[in-house]
């Protein structure tokens, strides 16, 4: 995931809270998540309690239910999640990741799709190993543009802005290194696809904050950019393929987390 407005411009926290205007394009226009990377992540088995936050309208959320966990959404945006509510399996619940709406030791995982950059880091990191049980995983992920494609690197550099290289890929590994709360980070990558047609990438350059925060020609102009890369590049009737790479970080709360979680509360029980 690139952070969507690598130049200068609206404050981050204006971007943050522009997807929810846009939330029908974003469901639409952006890919889902590979189930391997999140088996990866949370492992072969099933019956986790598992929370995806920052979860927007529910794309990692929905394979995290197909794979037999117990999933809630947390998201700060009323919009977002009445899109995820159409998902089947999901429990929703208005939140943000620096004060999250759960109890003590309450998840066996929390997973964040696209949206990690967005959280102040030094809130959230505390609460995020409030909430999960001992041993319980995080886990990251990003879906990452394949910019060597030529029509991708120009696709993103439209959306991103004329000074960019088509990707402005955030890395989380400084910030969990740099944290007590969590030990032992792994990565690792996935390949896949997204078939788009003409509307559909439309879409997925309107639901990113740098598009959304444009005026209403500037959107147009950008747009207009967009359909002419897909006219130039398509091959009608069969779709454009979107290649992804998509980004995976692992790792467990510290000891020290989990000591001081035991100060404030006992270990919520399973359900």
């Amino acid at each position: 995931m690139s952070t969507d407005d690598p130049a200068p411009g609206p404050s981050d926290a204006a971007r943050a809270t522009s997807f929810g205007a846009v939330a029908a394009a974003y469901d639409a226009g952006r890919p889902t998540f590979p189930v391997d990377a999140l088996t990866w992540i949370l492992g072969p088995g099933r019956g986790l309690q598992v929370l995806d936050l920052g979860a927007g309208t529910g794309k990692l959320a929905a394979v995290a239910a197909s794979l037999g966990h117990d999933v809630v959404a947390v998201d700060p945006s009323e919009e977002m999640l009445s899109v995820c509510r159409k998902r089947p399996g999901i429990d929703t619940m208005v939140g943000a990741a620096e004060s999250i709406p759960l109890a003590h030791a309450s998840v066996d995982a929390v997973i964040v799709g696209q949206a990690f950059h967005w959280f102040d880091h030094a809130r959230a990191l505390p609460e995020i190993a409030r909430i999960l049980r001992p041993n319980g995983v995080l886990g990251l992920l990003w879906n990452n543009a394949d910019v060597v494609v030529p029509w991708v690197r120009r696709m993103m550099q439209a959306i991103q802005g004329p000074d960019s290289h088509g990707t402005d890929k955030f890395d989380p590994m400084p910030t969990l290194l740099q944290s007590d709360m969590f030990a032992g980070v792994e990565t690792a990558r996935f390949r896949h696809w997204q078939d788009l047609d003409r509307h559909n990438l439309r879409q997925l350059a309107e639901s990113h904050s740098r598009i959304a925060m444009l005026t209403d020609s500037r959107r147009e102009t950008v747009l207009e950019q967009v359909d002419a890369i897909y006219d130039a590049s398509a091959r009608p009737p069969e779709p454009l393929r979107m290649p992804y790479f998509t980004e995976c970080y692992r790792t467990r709360p510290s000891d020290l987390a989990n000591y001081r979680r035991t100060l404030d509360a006992p270990v919520a029980p399973h359900l």
